[in-house]
């Protein structure tokens, strides 16, 4: 079975990256429904696209009843988006990610750098998608893990990376952290459809600089082969895990493209 894999993080928005020509082939990949998902089961088809609901400023529930997670209900709010991830080549800041292979949009103009492996996908960095005098550039030392494999059910890590780097054309030196936890393997309703088992990754992300600090809390869905199939995250220095309201929802769109 051929299924499309979109992988995003932390800090992922709504805008949309150009994909290259020709279309691209899937990679193949058969769900085993065990209740895990390995690096073979997250495959990055490079230039492919899905189609995503979006939505803000929605009440969501993100705590399962009866094992099951509901986020099927449809909004005439609702936007449709093609999001994917592109390779790591012509871009202007490619040079400065030796180790990177493939870049997702992150929204508000940024792009997030990542790899991965057998052990982890790691995010390299974050850099503007335009060059110039506002650009910003965050190459991290060492990458950060953001999925750790495989990724089960009660698995919890927390890392941590400083940087020095360029933000909105100002030098900026600082550190995030990402605590990431594995909690509950369920059923997940979208509009028109459902999958099963998914797994629930609460990220909290924190950018830290002298003694400020600024919190973000992204809940993703993830099943195997596919990738992401929803996500919602918070407002800014939320305190509640399952919090209740999104800034941002998305939601796989079925059948959406013609």
């Amino acid at each position: 079975m051929k299924r499309l894999l979109y992988i995003a993080l932390a800090a992922c928005g709504t805008n949309e990256t150009p994909q290259p020509m020709p279309a691209p082939t899937l990679p193949e990949c058969v769900p085993t429904r065990d209740g895990m998902i390995t690096a073979d089961e997250l495959p990055i088809a490079l230039g492919a696209t899905v189609d995503y609901y979006t939505s803000t400023n929605t009440a969501v529930n993100l705590v399962a009843q009866n094992s099951i997670w509901d986020l099927a209900q449809e909004r005439a709010t609702d936007q449709v988006i093609a999001l994917g991830p592109v390779a790591l080549g012509a871009q202007w800041y490619a040079a400065q990610f030796p180790s990177g292979q493939f870049v997702v949009d992150a929204g508000s103009g940024l792009d997030g750098i990542y790899h991965q492996d057998a052990q982890a996908l790691w995010l390299d960095g974050t850099a503007s998608q335009a060059d110039g005098a506002n650009k910003t550039l965050i190459v991290y030392p060492t990458p950060l893990p953001v999925l750790r494999f495989p990724v089960t059910d009660g698995e919890m890590f927390t890392a941590t990376v400083d940087f020095t780097a360029t933000i909105d054309g100002l030098p900026f030196n600082g550190s995030d952290e990402l605590d990431v936890d594995v909690t509950g393997s369920g059923r997940l309703d979208v509009p028109y459809v459902q999958f099963s088992p998914t797994l629930r990754v609460r990220e909290k992300a924190v950018r830290r600089t002298g003694t400020a600090s600024v919190t973000k809390r992204t809940t993703i869905f993830l099943f195997e082969c596919f990738g992401e199939v929803a996500r919602a995250e918070s407002k800014q220095d939320e305190t509640n895990a399952d919090f209740t309201t999104a800034a941002y929802l998305r939601r796989f769109a079925l059948g959406v493209t013609p």
